[in-house]
């Protein structure tokens, strides 16, 4: 039992490691682009609201790059409907998969609704500040119905990367920008639709944004691998001492 603790203490560590690197690489990529650290000073760069970044990239409104979500109007769900629903608890602050639950469209009092493929916004304190989002890729239909308190974007066109948006709305900066635009009372704020339509948004070309996303997405398997490991060490200890 104690090899046990020790392991899960090990694999702990390594997780924290891993997070820190994140952080560093983010800054790293947001800032030189997808290049090694050794050729970051070869980079010439520029001023924005969000830091510097390299003098090559573009800048656009958000607005430009990503369009919200709406129901088609040909689009009609009735009472015995079964359809995918996603409530805020589901939808993590780390960088796993979004979960979800299947209910009766009649059982569902309010929501948004969202399409496969859509990365969805937590819009509302402290879920926002905590860097509540994902990227709905992996739920069972074409659409759903997520909680009120998210927004639902995609891309216009091919400029902008979904998994590329996803990590520059977790990188610091960024997110410390929008929350300071969010409006309501304490405890009850909100992140205002304009605020990220008029967010403006770096943008590297389409195959340097893939590059940086699968790099933090290596980084981001990683931690859940070893997330994973942490939580059957857990398991098998309390199995263990049960025994």
């Amino acid at each position: 039992m104690s090899s046990i603790e020790k392991s899960k203490e090990k694999t702990q560590n390594l997780i924290n490691s891993l997070k820190e690197l994140k952080k560093s690489a983010m800054k790293h990529l947001f800032t030189y682009g997808a290049v090694s650290f050794d050729d970051k000073d070869k980079i010439e760069l520029k001023e924005t609201e969000i830091g510097m970044m390299p003098k090559n990239w573009e800048i656009d409104k958000f607005s430009n790059l990503m369009e919200f979500s709406k129901k088609p109007r040909e689009l009609k769900f009735n009472d015995l409907d079964e359809i995918t629903f996603i409530p805020m608890e589901k939808i993590s602050e780390c960088d796993n998969p979004v979960r979800y639950e299947i209910k009766k469209y009649k059982d569902i009092a309010s929501g948004t609704f969202v399409c496969k493929g859509d990365l969805i916004i937590s819009k509302i304190t402290p879920c926002f500040e905590n860097g509540k989002q994902a990227i709905l890729d992996k739920i069972p239909s074409n659409y759903a119905i997520a909680t009120t308190e998210v927004i639902p974007v995609h891309p216009i066109g091919d400029r902008a990367n979904t998994n590329f948006i996803y990590y520059l709305l977790k990188y610091l900066p960024v997110r410390k920008y929008l929350i300071s635009k969010m409006q309501g009372t304490t405890g009850r704020k909100r992140l205002p639709k304009d605020a990220l339509e008029n967010l403006e948004t770096i943008l590297p070309t389409p195959q340097e944004q893939q590059k940086i996303a699968n790099i933090l997405s290596s980084i981001d398997e990683k931690i859940e691998t070893e997330e994973k490991r942490v939580s059957a060490l857990e398991q098998l200890f309390k199995s263990l001492l049960h025994n």
